[in-house]
């Protein structure tokens, strides 16, 4: 039941956040511009409500890669177990992306030459890939440091509330650092970009043509970027707890 927590979690927060985004980047859709606040909203209900689904289920609700990495150097995780759930992580992105290609496929259709690619991944307004790197470790550490201390904070208080206080927390966290948008494409997690882009790249999603997934950057920043970031916001709170 671990395991497929952290699968359905992980699928509903990113079916959440490609739909929205699928919504104002392709044509024939109902939304069709993006709006900075709808923005923030929808992924920030897609992440909390992928957390409570997650926990409600039992399972450790990690939905991103840096997380489990964390948690196996800390040893709070074996690395079969770790591996698991990666792949559950995997897995959820493809499920995510495969659901959207079917819902929107007209809307796929219709939209020639637009750009797809960033519909299922995060690349920033200007791209300088030192200075995306570093916020990007930045951005995923401080939204992680704020899950993790507001959870174990709130939770303490009002334990039979977890899952609900794990939504909240996660919707909050990511309102607040909304502000990281402009600099790393508002990713902080390598499943919501990387694991995406593989299935990008495989699915036969319409009218996707020549687009290819920069890998250089994904691979870089949305990958090694977020995942140093989460293994420090890992450590950091597990270190504080501790000495409380």
């Amino acid at each position: 039941m671990a395991y497929l927590s952290e699968f359905i979690g992980s699928f509903i927060f990113l079916l959440g956040g490609y739909a929205y985004m699928c919504n104002v980047s392709l044509k024939k859709t109902l939304v069709s511009t993006l709006n900075y606040i709808e923005l923030v909203f929808a992924w920030s209900l897609a992440v909390g409500f992928g957390l409570a689904v997650a926990a409600i289920m039992g399972g450790p609700a990690y939905l991103n890669p840096g997380v489990v990495f964390g948690s196996l150097i800390l040893g709070s995780v074996g690395i079969v177990d770790a591996l698991i759930y990666l792949l559950m992580e995997f897995l959820a992105a493809g499920a995510a992306v495969l659901v959207c290609m079917i819902f929107f496929w007209d809307s796929f259709k219709a939209s020639g030459d637009a750009p797809k690619r960033g519909i299922f991944s995060a690349y920033p307004v200007e791209k300088h890939i030192a200075l995306n790197f570093v916020q990007e470790i930045l951005a995923t550490f401080v939204f992680l440091f704020l899950v993790f201390m507001g959870i174990a904070g709130v939770t303490s208080l009002q334990a039979s509330n977890e899952a609900l206080v794990v939504g909240l927390v996660g919707f909050g966290a990511v309102a607040l650092l909304s502000l990281s948008l402009n600099s790393t494409g508002f990713s902080m997690n390598a499943m919501r970009s990387v694991f995406s882009s593989i299935w990008f790249a495989i699915l036969p999603i319409p009218n996707k043509g020549d687009e290819k997934v920069d890998w250089n950057y994904q691979l870089i920043v949305n990958l090694l970027g977020s995942s140093i970031g989460g293994i420090l916001a890992v450590i950091a709170t597990t270190l504080i707890k501790g000495a409380l």
